[in-house]
């Protein structure tokens, strides 16, 4: 059995999970204030497992090992905290951006076992992705691959030019003018409904720019808002509009992720298989 966590600014939720990806016990508890009082309340559950994979914020550096956060959970930036777990524990320890556990868990279990090349786009406060080539998931060369919140639309250099602002959870109230809990239960004003729809319009002319450079098979979409098929139906039909646009542009299956709020613990799981099997 694994181990298996996720650090949010929030919560920490862990889960007791099997090689195949089943959950046999799972919890949460509040986001502690410092790195040790985190490494031990993940010591003190009544668990046993051979080993613990670990999702979290921020920029994992090279060897995964330990990650650059800002904000809220800046007291764990370049935190040994894989080191001090395996000292404590006795076993193997692996840390992985969020992010990428989305995409992690979709290849392992999800929707893409059966994809070459995909794109994940997670919806969410920001816009987080994952890039999958040749059934395997690509962090780059310094392993910042899809680390997209940070783009800009053009050369000013404020975050309202953002890919955050443009896709995540502000640019999509600024579009709309109401919460994604909301929106979907007032489609039917005139104004809201146009309001997602230049959202999706938006995102379309996004994605397909990205086709063009990677030619994936599959985009998966992500994030809570994502579980409302009318969203997926609405960046398909955008997506469709656009082939006028770009005609040797190869239109690929886009779908919603299988997983939302086990994401993370699942691509946790799959990361941790993976760096086990390959080493």
């Amino acid at each position: 059995m694994i181990l298996t966590i996720d650090i949010g600014g929030t919560n920490i939720k862990y889960g007791l999970c099997d090689e195949l990806g089943n959950i046999q016990q799972k919890g949460e508890y509040p986001t502690l204030d410092t790195a040790d009082k985190i490494v031990q309340s993940i010591c003190d559950l009544p668990f046993e497992y051979t080993g613990i994979a670990i999702s979290m914020p921020g920029i994992v550096n090279e060897d995964h090992s330990c990650a650059f956060i800002t904000g809220k959970l800046a007291f764990l930036s370049n935190y040994p905290l894989k080191k001090q777990l395996e000292e404590i524990k006795g076993c193997k320890v692996t840390i992985e951006n969020d992010g990428r556990c989305a995409t992690w868990a979709e290849l392992g279990f999800g929707n893409l076992i059966n994809s070459k090349n995909a794109l994940v786009v997670v919806l969410g406060t920001y816009i987080g992705m994952g890039i999958v080539i040749d059934h395997k998931v690509y962090e780059g060369s310094h392993v910042l691959a899809g680390e997209y919140s940070d783009a800009h639309m053009d050369t000013e250099k404020t975050f309202k030019n953002t890919m955050a602002a443009y896709f995540g959870k502000d640019g999509l109230e600024r579009a709309t003018g109401l919460t994604g809990k909301e929106l979907f239960d007032h489609l039917d004003d005139e104004k809201v409904y146009e309001g997602l729809n230049q959202y999706c319009q938006n995102l379309a002319w996004m994605l397909s720019n990205i086709q063009l450079l990677l030619d994936v098979d599959t985009i998966l979409i992500g994030g809570g808002i994502s579980a409302q098929p009318k969203l997926i139906a609405c960046i398909k039909e955008n997506m469709k509009g656009l082939t006028q646009w770009f005609p040797t542009l190869e239109e690929p299956v886009i779908k919603a992720c299988k997983f939302n709020n086990d994401a993370n613990l699942l691509g946790a799981l799959c990361y941790y298989k993976n760096n086990t099997e390959n080493h």
